[in-house]
Formats: structure tokens, sequence, C-alpha cells
């Protein structure tokens, strides 16, 4: 209910009492008089009426002005001067108050003005002494999120429950996760279902964007490292973008001072090109290894000639030794240029991690624990013996083995031998049944390891093939009715440990001098919402531009903007600003308003493609807007057609601005803003509405806990209490 409201009420049944208590006293004293005086007075009254009515009119009439008065002079400005004061004081020290009422409520608010202006000189000199001794920290802070930005490597760091805390531009290009619904369907020619479910951005869920098996296989081959104080303890694996791109991932630890896990760091290069030249190089391989069979044959095969007819004639002996010398030469021409250019394509960098043999037992010593009760035969070995391997595949790939094994045979592996001959790795898997044969090995090979859902759509010749391993079936002549498979992998010498070994990043008990992150001490985010501080949550806020003010009459979004809100900040890189085709013409007195025209709209997405990247950005996030009831009507008006449906809880800055100001009575954008000393730089523009209610929404915040409004559920229920939750759309 409105203040002026309120006090009218208030006006009311104090009239209303007083006028209870007259009739009641009145009552009391016509029975105590004689019937003779009630005679004189009836006809007294009587006699009188116009008179005693004019009296009592007035005097209400009277009494209503003063209070009227009263109020607007004394009760409504003193509120409002409440209501400024309290601004003053919390986030907008610039403010003055201009109150009119009298002569000692405008002293008063002139002495008050005097304090601001007290308060904020002295503030601004403390703001300059604290901004001076910030100055060094400050640059040294923007050199380092310069190196960040400018990294050619993606880095994204994250808490233990995968939320971004951090990400450069790198890690936001190479993943190819940030386009807009436009740049996607026009730039690559794609589908609507192949437009990116995820978003790099702080506080998004890593897993959005990366498989979650990926993630949590390499983070419990560090925890491996960990616990045996192995100096590298990285884990590397390759995921594959929505544009085909191959990305190594390395994955770091990130330790709190009691060597716990406080997060994970992800490291991205982009493989693409290396894995071309890869294939490029086996081809140069193959061709020239066919070539030097053919040479190496026609020389054998001449000198053998040569060598059974010592005696032949000389012009065939010259024919021969001009046999000789043209394969020579080809040889020659082999070694020279395909040589030289394959040179070339070995140096790039296999994306297979080099590991210790030692690491891959602990390793499989762990996977054989979770399938079932396999004993692991490990024979000795060189502690510094290498091999390279993508774990998380390869382990894929002997679960697969003896998955299908179970399946299809019902036999169980029931050891596991690990030697390691010569050059080469043998992983022999052991089951008490009769062998296996070829012809099934090869069906299974061709037969993908997990379901596309799951991550990894890959064959077992596949990753096989990846890591120049095989995989062929063994029998033992010293052990009867007991079949094996046994897989070769190929082994790298190393007589140094790689200088490649990346340190823990450790957090430590007090802030480092040059650079503050203060992100890693935060909680994860509860499933009950409503239960959340105000300054805890994730917002989206968002605004839309519109054919007409009738969501029920048939008009359309044309724009759509939206701006993220993360621990109090607004994200100007995390923003949508997206035009759409009403699919009908824009009316001229709209135009008027946002300046959008028909020809500006011409070749957009559609509400339904538009609304989808919305949705998809605004997941778990609470949604503020000016006014919402408008924008969420528009959006409700749509859930038929698209089948979207923005479930996410909804603020009202209108709502809430009549809950801190309610002597106040225009709540609009404009008002709001120059009252809380913000800045609208683009009215009616979808991006640049968004932007400013974000400012004013983070200015209500904490007008709102001056009120004892703490908590989401709080600010909701207070929102319903106002007056503008009776407006309809």
């Amino acid at each position: 209910m409105k203040l002026n409201n309120k006090f009218w009420l208030f006006a009311a049944v104090c009239i209303a009492f007083t006028n209870a208590i007259a009739v009641i006293l009145a009552v009391l004293f016509w029975r105590q008089i004689s019937p003779f005086e009630r005679q004189m007075l009836i006809r007294l009254f009587s006699e009188q009426f116009w008179y005693f009515f004019a009296t009592g009119v007035f005097l209400f009439a009277a009494f209503g002005f003063t209070l009227d008065w009263f109020f607007r002079f004394y009760i409504l400005p003193l509120i409002q001067m409440v209501e400024e004061t309290r601004m003053m004081n919390t986030v907008n020290p610039a403010h003055r108050l201009k109150i009119d009422g009298s002569r000692e409520i405008k002293e008063l608010a002139e002495l008050i003005n005097a304090c601001g202006d007290q308060y904020e000189t002295a503030k601004h000199v403390i703001d300059q002494t604290v901004e001076s001794a910030k100055a060094k920290t400050e640059a040294e802070k923007n050199i380092l999120a310069t190196i960040m930005a400018e990294l050619t490597q993606g880095v994204l760091i994250c808490d233990t429950v995968g939320r971004i805390l951090l990400y450069n531009r790198q890690a936001q290009r190479v993943l190819d996760k940030a386009q807009r619904p436009e740049e996607d369907l026009e730039a690559e020619n794609v589908e609507e279902s192949a437009l990116p479910e995820g978003f790099v951005g702080l506080h998004r869920s890593v897993y959005s964007l990366i498989d979650r098996n990926l993630i949590q296989y390499a983070l419990k081959e560090i925890q491996r490292k960990l616990d045996r104080n192995k100096k590298n303890v990285s884990s590397h694996f390759v995921v594959v973008t929505q544009k085909r791109r191959q990305l190594l991932v390395e994955t770091l630890p990130i330790l709190d001072e009691d060597q716990r896990f406080a997060g994970f760091a992800l490291i991205f290069s982009d493989i693409t090109h290396q894995l071309k030249h890869t294939g490029q190089l086996n081809e140069h391989l193959k061709n020239m290894a066919k070539s030097l069979r053919s040479s190496i044959a026609a020389i054998r095969s001449t000198a053998d000639l040569m060598v059974q007819f010592p005696d032949m004639a000389a012009d065939q002996k010259n024919d021969f030794l001009g046999i000789i010398s043209e394969q020579a030469e080809a040889l020659s021409r082999v070694l020279r240029n395909e040589l030289t250019e394959t040179s070339i394509y070995a140096k790039s960098r296999w994306p297979l991690a080099p590991i210790l043999v030692t690491d891959f037992v602990a390793a499989l010593q762990d996977e054989a624990l979770l399938l079932s009760d396999i004993d692991l035969e490990v024979a000795e070995c060189d502690s510094r013996c290498m091999i390279r391997v993508d774990n998380y595949s390869l382990m894929l790939a002997i679960r697969f083995v003896l998955e299908r094994l179970k399946k299809e045979f019902n036999q169980d592996c029931s050891r596991i031998r690990l030697t390691a001959p010569g050059n080469l790795v043998q992983v022999d898997l052991i089951w008490n049944g009769p062998p296996l044969k070829i012809e099934t090995l090869r069906h299974w090979s061709s037969l993908p390891l997990t379901a596309p859902q799951e991550g990894l759509p890959l064959t077992l010749k596949e990753v096989l093939e990846h890591h120049h391993a095989e995989i062929w079936p063994h029998t033992d002549s010293q052990e009867t009715g007991v079949g094996c498979l046994r897989l070769f992998i190929p082994m790298v010498q190393s007589e140094r440990p790689s200088e490649d070994v990346r340190q823990v990043a450790q957090l430590l008990k007090k802030r480092p001098e040059f650079y503050d992150f203060d992100l890693f001490s935060r909680t994860g985010q509860a499933p009950e919402l409503e239960k959340r501080l105000l300054g805890e949550l994730t917002y989206t806020v968002f605004d839309t531009e519109t054919t007409g003010l009738d969501p029920r009459g048939g008009d359309e979004i044309i724009s759509i903007g939206a701006i993220r809100v993360v621990n109090g900040r607004l994200l100007h890189t995390e923003t949508i600003h997206q035009l759409v085709d009403p699919c009908r013409p824009i009316p001229g007195e709209s135009i008027k308003y946002h300046g959008i025209t028909d020809q500006m709209v011409e070749g957009m997405p559609t509400v339904d493609k538009a609304l989808a990247f919305l949705y998809r950005f605004a997941r778990d996030t609470v949604l503020v807007a000016h006014n919402a009831a408008f924008d969420m009507r528009m959006l409700e008006m749509k859930e038929k057609a698209t089948g979207i449906r923005f479930t996410n809880p909804v603020l009202d800055t209108m709502h809430l601005s009549a809950i801190v100001h309610p002597a106040h009575e225009d709540h609009s954008l404009d008002t709001i803003a120059q009252r809380l000393g913000v800045s609208l730089t683009k009215r009616h523009d979808a991006l640049g509405d968004a932007i400013a209610t974000g400012e004013v929404f983070l200015k209500i915040i904490p007008l709102l806990n001056e009120k004892g409004i703490y908590t989401l559920k709080d600010a909701l229920v207070a929102s319903q209490r106002t007056y503008y939750t009776r407006l309809k759309y």
C-alpha cells in the first residue's frame, strides 16, 4: 500500500474513533438530562439545523486540511529525508537532499547536506590516499592480467566443483563456445542443433564445455601422483570442439596450504595442425617406404643376375649397371626430398603424454580394482622406461575388452600381467577358459568403446592406432586351458627426467603481494537459491525491445540484451546484444523509441533461436529486469511456440525501488538511475538498458540490507507486498 494511502487510512481511523467517543458522550449526556431539556434541545437543533450542519462540515474540512498540511510538510518530508540520507550514506554520497517541507525540515535538510559535503570531502581525501598506496599493486596486477589475456595457450582455473573462476581470451577462443547465433549460422552454416551448449564465463560450469569423465579421470591420475610424491603431477587429455578443433588439455592441481585440493587449472593447446602434420608425416613415410622397396628390389635383382652370369656380354653388363645407377639415383632423390620434408613434419609435437611405466602400472592397478578382484603381476623393469599414452582412452580400451569378454563369453579376467621385454611394454589379459579367435578380436576392433553421449565415440582400432599399439590373442605353451590377449605398447627410453615439469600451484597462507585473486575461499553453490544471500548469487540482467506494448495483441520481440552479474560485478565481457526478426513489420511509432527498423532485423535469427540462446546464457542464474512483468510476459507468450520456459527466479528493480524508497512516487528507470547516481548512456537499447538496470540493482542491494532484506527469499517476499505487483500485461 502506498504511503499516502496509509496516512489517510490512519486519519480515517482516528476520525472514526473520535466520532465514536463523541457519540458515546452524547448518549450519556442525553440520558442524564430531563425530558423538558430534551424537548428544548430537539427544538433548538431542528430550528438551527443548517447552522449546526455547516459548522460540522467546516470543522471536518478544517481538520482534514490540517492533517493534509501536517502530512505534506512534516510526515512525508521526514520519511523522504530518512530514505535519501540512507542512500547518501550507502550507495550515492554525491546525492543531496531537496526536501519541500516546513522551515524546520528545510533547516535539517541543509544541515544534513552540509554534513554530506564534509563527509564527501573527507572520503575523497581518503580515497586519494588509498589509490596512491595501491598504484604499484595495481600496476603489477595489470601486468599479470595483460600476460594472462595474451598467453598463446588458453587457461581456465576452476574450483573443486568445476565452476570457472578465471579464464583468458585464448581459452574463450580455442573452446569456440561463445559464438552468437547469427555468427554460427552464417559463418559456418551449421544446424540449430549444433549451437554451443556451454559458455566460457565466470561461475559457469566447466562440465558444460568438457566431458566430466575426462576431467575426473585426470584429477584422479593427479591424485595418484600426489600420493606418490611425484614432481610432475600434470595430466593430459584431448577434447574436440564444436568446429572439430582438437585441443590438448593439460590439467594441473591447485592446492591450499594444507596440501588439499582447492581447485584445478586447465591449459589448452590447439593441436589440430600438429595432427594434420602427423598424418602428412605418415603418408610421406609410406610413400618413401614404397619407393625404397621398389628401388632396392630392382638393385637386388640386377645384382643377383650379374652374380649368376659373370660372363655376360659387355653391352648387357652395361645395361644392368645403368639400371643400378638409375635406381641408386632414385634412392638418393628419395633421401634428399622425402626425408627432408619428413623431418619437418617430425618436429610436430605428438599429443600423447609421456609417462613412466611405473605410473602406468599404478593407473592399471586402480582400474583393476574398479573392475573386479584382478591380480596384477608386474615384472621388474627399468624405472626410467617411458611410454607415450592417452591414459583415459587406453584404460577405456582395456576396460572395453574385458567387458566384451564377460558379455559374449561369460569369462572374467583373473590376472593382468605386465612385462617390459626389449622396447615394448606387454600387457597380458588372462582368464581361465578357451582362447579368443582372431575373427572375434577383429570384430571388436570396429566397435565403439562407449556410447557417443559418454564422451569418447572411438573404436578400439582407432585408439590402438593412435598409440601405435597392437593387441593379439596369445597362447602360452606352459599353461593349458588359459586364454590370453596380449597388448603391445611401444616404449620410449629416457635417461633423464623430462625438463618440461609443471610445478604444483599452491595457495599461500598470506596473500601474494603482487595480485590477489581471492577466489578459492568461496563456498559451492547450494541448491536452495532462496536461502542464499543476495550478494552471493549469480544474476542475468536482461531487457527486451518490442514492436509494441501489447504482448497479448501480437507484439513481438525485436531485440534482446543481457549481461551477467557475478560477485557483485557486471561482466561486460559476457553479454548478449541480439537483434531478432519478428517476421512482421515494425510500427513507425515504436521505431521512434528504439530506432530498430525492418532492414536492421532482416535475416536475423527468429525468436525461437534467440530465446534458446538466452535460455542457455541465463541457465542457473536469477533473472533481473526493470518492469519485469512486461519482459516475462513477452517470454511466456512464446512458450507454446518454442517449447522454452524460463523457470528462473525473477527480481524486478521497480519493485525493489518501491521497497527501499516507499516515500517516492516515481520508480521509472530514469528516475531511479538519477536518484542512485547511475548514468544512462543508451536508453531504449536492449543491452544499454540491461547494463543500466544491472548498475541500479547493485546499488539497491545495500539499501535492501539496511531494511533487513538479505536473502533472495526476503527480496521475493518483500516484492510481493509492493503496489506494482498488481501490474498485469
